[in-house]
């Protein structure tokens, strides 16, 4: 029994709404929440607007990149490539802020080459 009291605690912290990044991601994976869930849904806007993926989101070029233009690797960890990355692991949805998107297209453009 005691097993379980850990496991609910847990997964109240996990749904608190202070931290909206891990609220969002909790209520999408754990709780498998459908897309269109009101909460969920809530969740994914707070993630967007405050914490770690409007940080990034506000670092972001007009053009679409992070850091310098071009290819977006260098330097590693903080140009574009690296920034949607992390975006990608925050739990960033494309339907919530139409940066990515912009970001997305970017690399398209910018790290294909004929080559590869």
């Amino acid at each position: 029994m005691a097993a379980y009291h850990h496991q609910a605690d847990t997964l109240a912290w996990l749904l608190a709404p202070d931290v909206p990044g891990v609220r969002y991601l909790a209520l999408r994976d754990l709780l498998r929440r459908p897309a269109d869930d009101p909460e969920l849904c809530l969740a994914r806007q707070a993630a967007h607007t405050d914490g770690p993926i409007a940080t990034v989101l506000a670092q972001m070029h007009p053009a679409g990149d992070w850091v310098a233009p071009g290819p977006g690797y260098d330097p590693k960890y903080r140009a574009t490539v690296w920034s949607l990355i992390l975006l990608a692991h925050l739990g960033v949805s494309v339907t919530a802020d139409a940066r990515v998107a912009q970001a997305c297209a970017y690399i398209l453009e910018h790290a294909l080459t004929p080559n590869g």
